[in-house]
C-alpha cells in the first residue's frame, strides 16, 4: 500500500454518517419506548427489507456533508457550497454489516458532465447531489442507489438538543474564518461543549497564527470520530429518553435524501445495535500533490478498484490484496518461512519479508488492527496452522490522529517445520 494510506478500523464513522445512523437508532428507540408517531410507523414495518423491494442484498448510499458559506456582512448563503465530507456507505442487508469508503475531499478526479478535472467536492458545487453521484459512479464504476445530504447545522442542532457533549480538548484551538462562519476558541481540557463549540471542535483545521498539533484534515477527521462517540453516549442518557420525538424531528429537519421516511425507519430497524465487528470503514489512499497553484490529493489508481471490490462488492480477495502480511523466520532453516510466504502469495495477500528474529518454538501471529477482525485467523488458516496463537494489538494513532498501516505479522516457529510440506510446488 502507498505511503499516506488511511484505514479506519471498526466503528470509524465520521460525523455526518454517524449522525445518519444515529437518527435511525433514535427512530428505533422511539418505536419501542414512546409509542409515538415514529413508533407507529416502525411497528407497521413487519419486514424492514420490504422497504427496498428491488435490492436483494446491498444498498449503496452516497453520503455528503456540506457547509453553507457566509458573507462579510454575516449573511448565510448556499450557492456554490462544496461537500466538506464524502462517503460511500454500503449496507449488507443479509449479514447486517456496514461498509464505509471515504473519498478525500481534495481528490483530483474528472467531474461528470464537464470537461474538467477538479477536486471531487467541486461536483456538488457545480451540479448538486446528482453530479456528485455521477462523478463518484465514474470513479468507482458503480452507481449509488441513494444519496444522503447533511448540513453542518445538523450537528449543532443535535448537540444542543441532547444537552451538549463531553469531550477532551487535547490542545488549544484558536481560529477565525468569517467566510466560513467558523470561530474556534477552545482551551485544553475535558469539558462540556454546546452545539457551536462542538462544531468548532470538529471543524478546526489550522490556527490563526503558526501551526499546532491539531492542524490538518487528518486530525480533524479524528476529532469528528471523538465527537460522534460523545454524541452516541450522550443520547443514551435517561434524560434524553423523554424527548426522543423531538430529537428525531431535529435530525430529520437537517437531512436531505431521496430515501423515504419509511426507508429510513427500515434502516434504523435493521441496523440498530449493530456490533462493532460488523462495521468497517476505510479511506481511499494517495498522495498530496500540487497541480498548478492548487494542492490536491492524487488517488492511487491501482488501489481504487480493490477498495471498491472489498467494501462495495464484498470481494474477500480484494481485501487480502490490501492486507500487508509480514513474514519473519523464527527457525534455523530459511526455506521454511518461504513456504509460508508462497502460500500467502498464492492466496492473494500482499506479502512482505520481515527482518530476522530469534528462534521461536511456536508460530505466532500479531494483528496490529487489520480491518476484518477475522483477518489474522484467516492468515493462520492459509499457512496451515489454524490454531496459531493470535495477539491483537492495534497500532496507536500518530500525531495527526491516524494509525500506521495495520498489518499481520507471522513469526514462523519450529512447529511449522513438522506441519509444512517438505517441498513446495510452484
Amino acid at each position: 500500500m502507498k505511503t499516506g494510506s488511511k484505514i479506519l478500523i471498526g466503528i470509524g464513522l465520521v460525523l455526518f454518517c454517524g449522525a445518519a445512523f444515529l437518527i435511525g437508532s433514535v427512530l428505533h428507540y422511539v418505536g419501542h419506548k414512546t409509542g409515538g408517531s415514529a413508533g407507529t410507523a416502525l411497528n407497521d414495518i413487519v419486514n424492514p427489507r420490504s422497504a427496498f423491494p428491488q435490492k436483494a442484498d446491498r444498498i449503496n448510499i452516497l453520503c455528503m456533508g456540506i457547509d453553507d458559506n457566509w458573507t462579510d456582512s454575516d449573511k448565510e448563503f448556499s450557492t456554490n457550497a462544496r461537500t466538506d465530507t464524502l462517503f460511500w456507505m454500503s449496507l449488507d442487508l443479509a449479514n447486517k454489516k456496514i461498509y464505509m469508503l471515504s473519498i478525500p475531499r481534495d481528490s483530483y478526479v474528472p467531474i461528470a458532465g464537464t470537461d474538467r478535472t477538479d477536486k471531487v467536492n467541486y461536483a456538488y458545487a457545480s451540479g448538486g447531489p446528482a453530479r456528485s453521484e455521477y462523478t463518484v459512479r465514474d470513479l468507482f464504476g458503480v452507481m449509488p442507489d441513494y444519496y444522503l445530504l447533511l448540513n453542518i447545522n445538523a450537528t449543532k442542532a443535535m448537540v444542543d438538543t441532547i444537552g451538549g457533549v463531553d469531550v477532551n480538548v487535547e490542545h488549544e484551538m484558536d481560529y477565525d474564518d468569517n467566510w466560513g462562519h467558523l470561530h474556534v476558541h477552545l482551551m485544553p481540557g475535558f469539558q462540556h461543549l454546546n452545539g457551536d463549540q462542538a462544531v468548532a471542535f470538529a471543524r478546526f483545521r489550522h490556527a490563526n497564527h503558526g501551526t499546532t498539533f491539531e492542524d490538518g484534515d487528518e486530525r480533524r477527521i479524528y476529532r469528528q470520530h471523538v465527537l460522534m462517540r460523545a454524541m452516541v453516549e450522550q443520547i443514551k442518557q435517561p434524560e434524553n429518553w423523554l424527548q426522543l420525538d423531538n430529537i428525531v424531528n431535529v435530525g430529520l429537519s437537517n437531512v436531505r435524501t431521496d430515501l423515504s421516511r419509511e426507508q429510513l425507519l427500515a434502516l434504523g430497524s435493521m441496523f440498530h445495535g449493530v456490533p462493532q465487528e460488523n462495521i468497517t470503514a476505510a479511506s481511499l489512499v494517495g498522495d498530496d500533490k500540487m497541480v498548478g497553484n492548487a494542492s490536491v490529493f492524487l488517488l492511487d489508481e491501482k488501489s481504487v478498484p480493490l477498495y471498491v471490490g472489498w467494501l462495495i462488492q464484498g470481494n474477500d480477495a480484494d481485501e487480502r490484496a490490501l492486507t500487508p502480511v509480514i513474514v519473519k523466520n523464527g527457525t534455523s532453516d530459511p526455506t521454511i518461512a518461504q513456504q509460508a510466504m508462497d502460500k500467502l502469495s498464492a492466496a492473494g495477500y500482499h506479502v512482505i519479508v520481515g527482518s530476522p528474529t530469534a528462534l521461536a518454538s511456536q508460530t505466532t501471529i500479531l494483528d496490529t488492527g487489520v480491518p476484518d477482525l477475522k483477518g489474522a485467523a484467516q492468515v493462520a488458516a492459509c499457512i496451515g496452522i489454524p490454531n496459531a496463537p493470535i495477539i491483537r494489538k492495534p497500532v496507536q494513532p500518530n500525531h495527526k490522529g491516524w494509525s500506521p498501516d495495520p498489518t499481520v505479522t507471522v513469526t514462523v516457529g519450529q512447529d511449522y517445520v513438522s506441519s509444512a510440506p517438505a517441498t513446495v510446488t510452484h
